[in-house]
């Protein structure tokens, strides 16, 4: 009868793997949550569309849903107190383009976010380019 092995290499192998999947979930976990929100607004954003005909007003409307959804209540380093949001975008980096035929909008999103690494105490920075449409023919009943 043999005897247990005990710790081999292929469970320290596993054992690395998760190790280093539960860090990523940890250190990039929030920032594609966020991302995940972020692609719900700007669907939210290319439904409007289908009411709203300026697109300044559904630049607008996607800015106040970023700010109220994202953020953060913090002070400067005067000790004032200021709100900022973790993702960083320009409103260059928010495009809208609707077509005539077919009837539709695409609206892109381009943002930065920076994510501290935990244990190295790095900062790296993430960015997603994030695009939703809507078809905004009619509907016919």
């Amino acid at each position: 009868m043999r005897h247990p092995r005990g710790i081999t290499l292929t469970t320290v192998l596993i054992f690395l793997a998760l190790a280093g999947g539960v860090y990523c979930l940890f250190a990039f976990g929030q920032a594609y949550w966020e991302n995940f929100e972020v692609k719900g607004i700007l669907r939210q954003a290319a439904n409007e569309c289908y009411r709203q005909p300026d697109d300044a007003q559904v630049k607008q409307f996607i800015s106040n849903k970023l700010h109220s959804t994202f953020d953060v209540a913090g002070e400067d380093k005067f000790g004032r107190r200021e709100s900022r949001m973790p993702i960083v975008f320009d409103e260059g980096e928010l495009q809208i383009q609707r077509t005539e035929v077919p009837r539709y909008v695409h609206i892109w999103l381009t943002y930065h976010r920076k994510v501290t690494l935990p244990l190295v105490n790095q900062e790296h920075m993430l960015t997603f380019d994030e695009h939703a449409e809507q078809d905004l023919s009619p509907v016919r009943w």
